[in-house]
Order: C-alpha cells, then sequence, then structure tokens
C-alpha cells in the first residue's frame, strides 16, 4: 500500500556541465539602485493599482504584538476592508488580470467561489544577508546546459534579472525561507460531500542554503541542500510513520534520497518512488512535485518564458492562519471560506511547462506565476493530457517577521475533477507556524540510521 509522505520541498541541482548565466558587474549595479535588491521593479505600475516598493519594514512592524518565533504572525493590516470583490457575475471584467484557475473557479463555483481584492502592499524587505548574497549570485551563479542545475549559489535568489524560464524557476525554488525550523502542521482534504480528513504532522527542517551556520563556500563544496524529518502524528492508523528526506545539489536519476519508517513491519526502507507525479499529502490530490507549487527535477518538461502580467494574487493572508478562526469555520467545501481570503494585485513572472516527447508525467502542461518581490510562486494551473486544467493551486503569502521576509504559508490545491482540495500547512488549531531554530539539529539526526532508532 502507496503511503502519503508530507514531503515540504526543496531541491537545489548542482551539475557538473554548466554554461554562463551571471550577469556583467553594470547590470549587477541595477540590483538597489533602478531594480530592488531582489530584481523586481520599484515603480508602480501606470493605474496607480500596484504602489512603489519601499522596503521599509524588516521584520514585525511597531504596530503588531508578535510575541516570536513559533507564534501566529498578527495581521500587519486588521482594520483594512477589500476596495471591491470580484465573483462570478462580475469577473469578466477583470480577466486579463485572473488566471486559467481562478476563472475556472468562479464557473465550478458561482455560487460560493469570490476574491475580495484588497490595497496591494510592497513594504516588506529581507536581510542584508539576502541582498548582499542575492547579489553576488546574479555575479557568479551558474546554470547547466540542461537547465536543471546551478553552481556558485547561496543565501539568496539565484538569477535576480533572470533570462529565460528556467532562471525564473530557479528563483522560485531558492525564494528566501527559513534555514531551520521546526513545528507541528496540520493538513484536511476536504470532498465535496463536506467530509474532511484531516492529517498531522511534526516537521523538522534544515534547508543548508539558507542556514546561518555555514558560509558560502562550505555551501558550495557540500552535497547536501536541504534535510527533512517528518512524524505522522495522525490519524491514528498512520501515527508514528517516519519520513526523511536528502535533498541534493548534485542530480544523477534522482533530486533526493528518501526513507521510510513503518510502525507496522518496525523496519526503515527506501523510497524510491518519492518524485515527480508519485501521489503526496492527504487524499492524494497533490504530487511531489507540486511542492511548492513545483519543486523537484524541471528535466521531464520544456519551459517558457510567457512575460509579465499584473494579477490579483493571496497575498498578506495572515487571517488564514488566524487562530480565533477555526478549521470547520475555514475549510468550507469546494473551497477554503472567501471571507479569510485576501488578494492583492501584483505583477509576476509566468513560466510555462510542456512535457518533452517520451517522458511521463500526470501532468502534461503546467503554468506557474511567480510574484516580482519575492519571486516565489504564489499560483498554478496544471492541466492533463487532453489540455484540461486540472488543478489549479495556491500558496499563501505573508510577512514571516522571524524570517524576515515575506515568505509563503499555506498550500491549497484545488482538484476541479474530484471536486476536493488539500490545504497543506494549517496552523490555526496549532501554537502557530513551524519556529525558526537557530541552532539546527546535528546532521546525524538527519540520517537513516537515526530514523531506526526514533522508530523504536
Amino acid at each position: 500500500m502507496k503511503k502519503a509522505v508530507y514531503l515540504t520541498g526543496f531541491m537545489f541541482a548542482l551539475a557538473a556541465a554548466q554554461t554562463l548565466a551571471k550577469v556583467s558587474q553594470e547590470e549587477a549595479n541595477r540590483l538597489g539602485t533602478t531594480l530592488t535588491p531582489m530584481g523586481a521593479n520599484p515603480a508602480g505600475n501606470a493605474d496607480g493599482t500596484i504602489p512603489k516598493w519601499t522596503g521599509e519594514t524588516l521584520g514585525a512592524p511597531k504596530s503588531v504584538n508578535y510575541k516570536g518565533t513559533g507564534t501566529h504572525y498578527p495581521n500587519p493590516y486588521p482594520d483594512e476592508k477589500p476596495l471591491f470583490e470580484i465573483t462570478a457575475k462580475n469577473y469578466q471584467q477583470y480577466e486579463k488580470n485572473l488566471t486559467d484557475g481562478q476563472i475556472a473557479m468562479f464557473k465550478k463555483y458561482p455560487d460560493t467561489f469570490r476574491m475580495p481584492i484588497y490595497p496591494s502592499k510592497r513594504d516588506v524587505r529581507y536581510s542584508d544577508r539576502v541582498h548582499e548574497n542575492t547579489k553576488l549570485n546574479a555575479l557568479h551563479t551558474t546554470l547547466n546546459d540542461d537547465g536543471n542545475g546551478t553552481g556558485d549559489v547561496y543565501f539568496g535568489v539565484p538569477f535576480p534579472i533572470p533570462k529565460n524560464a528556467a532562471e525564473v524557476l530557479w528563483n522560485h525554488m531558492a525564494s528566501p525561507m527559513m534555514g531551520a525550523s521546526e513545528g507541528v502542521l496540520d493538513a484536511a482534504a476536504v470532498y465535496n460531500n463536506g467530509e474532511i480528513n484531516m492529517r498531522q504532522t511534526e516537521e523538522h527542517r534544515h534547508i543548508q542554503y539558507y542556514s546561518m551556520n555555514i558560509t558560502r563556500e562550505e555551501f558550495n563544496k557540500s552535497n547536501i541542500a536541504a534535510m527533512v524529518m517528518v512524524e505522522m502524528l495522525a490519524p491514528a492508523r498512520e501515527k508514528g510513520m517516519l519520513v526523511l528526506v536528502h535533498e541534493y545539489k548534485n542530480v544523477s536519476d534522482t533530486s533526493r534520497d528518501a526513507w521510510v519508517y513503518l510502525p507496522g513491519t518496525r523496519r526503515v526502507r527506501r523510497s524510491p518512488s518519492i518524485a515527480y507525479d508519485f501521489p503526496d499529502s492527504a487524499g492524494g490530490l497533490r504530487t511531489v512535485d507540486d511542492a511548492m507549487l513545483f519543486n523537484g527535477a524541471n528535466s521531464r518538461y520544456t519551459w517558457k518564458l510567457e512575460g509579465e502580467r499584473e494579477l490579483f494574487i493571496p497575498y498578506n493572508n495572515n487571517e488564514l492562519d488566524n487562530p480565533q478562526v477555526s478549521y470547520k469555520e475555514l475549510l468550507t467545501t469546494n473551497h477554503l471560506n472567501p471571507k479569510y481570503m485576501r488578494y492583492e494585485l501584483h505583477r509576476c513572472r509566468v513560466i510555462v511547462a510542456e512535457l518533452r516527447e517520451g517522458k511521463r508525467h500526470v501532468y502534461a502542461k503546467r503554468r506557474l506565476y511567480a510574484e516580482e518581490d519575492s519571486w516565489a510562486a504564489v499560483m498554478a494551473d496544471n492541466y492533463d493530457s487532453y489540455g484540461s486544467l486540472w488543478r489549479t493551486n495556491i500558496r499563501s503569502m505573508v510577512n514571516q517577521y522571524d524570517l524576515p521576509g515575506m515568505g509563503a504559508r499555506l498550500e491549497v490545491y484545488y482538484d476541479l475533477q474530484k471536486g476536493a482540495y488539500l490545504a497543506n500547512y494549517l496552523v490555526n488549531e496549532q501554537k502557530g507556524p513551524p519556529k525558526f531554530v537557530a541552532d539546527p539539529l546535528p546532521d546525524s539526526y538527519f540520517t537513516p540510521a537515526n530514523l531506526r532508532q526514533m522508530g523504536k
């Protein structure tokens, strides 16, 4: 019997053969001047509906009562009201700012799906360390021949002045995140008959790419990009299951190794199938490489840069994590309760993937939308072999005060064919999101030997 494994997702490939992707010193000097330190356009749009970037907020603003890492992120804009709301009755007026997936949701759920639109914000910045390394990456990071790996890279987006789809994709997969974290997370598969299947895990992550404890030189000498240990807490029939994942920088036949401990057999086994389109998480409503909306080796697809669009995206979605909002209230049938959603207009780079001839994947086509200030993909549309939209997925973005900077929180996968959805990384009924760990667990914790010890 196949088990869902709850991968958190971070793959960073480094291949031997590389081609130049770095930019000149003159181009790099645009970062922090004519571009933001992350490579975004600092200006607002012509209509004034997207503001200029200020970067005036680093960490928790003085207006919020933040209790520290591992606790909920208070809403920095609690008194704001929606400017307007998009519904099935008026969505056609806004189609230029909507994705295929959003339009499909209006058509499938015309009576309940709506999008409250709030004022757009661009006031959050990342740390000096992220900005400084992003500029170093612009000067030194290289892309390998097939676009499936990078070299000389660390602690920032690899290609802040991207030239192609592969570079945008790597920026997404390496968008800022905590170097080490731990916490209890919930997941819910919600079906159209109202049934909700909950899962709960305790996760320890060490993302060495963003580790505060190693240098750029040390990281580039190592082969490990990330290590993740996941323990199943619920449901009872899966309690005690353990999953260990190593994400590698050097890609040969696989981008990762995974080991699983099953309490029923009391044995640790390798799990080579944890990759690509293997069903993952509660209900199997996403694939392994759906993590982060896309994560993993990109070699099964050809990727193209479609350009830039102004889109209504999930942003500053603190209310989705609000501990005063129960799962019963949040997890409504067909989609999350729109009452707690917040959409803002932002510029996104759009990249599209089409399945290579002779390659296999349940998705024949994928489209990702990467927000310009973070480079994180915030929405994705996935199509089946008949060209029909199958799943449309989102990530909520919040100012993670302990990161510090804008980061992804909740991941939601809407299956338009089943009429079901998966909400991953829920924390409303927990103490808060995973906390930052200043002193990461030793590498020996993230080993098959320790997995066996933990399972005893």
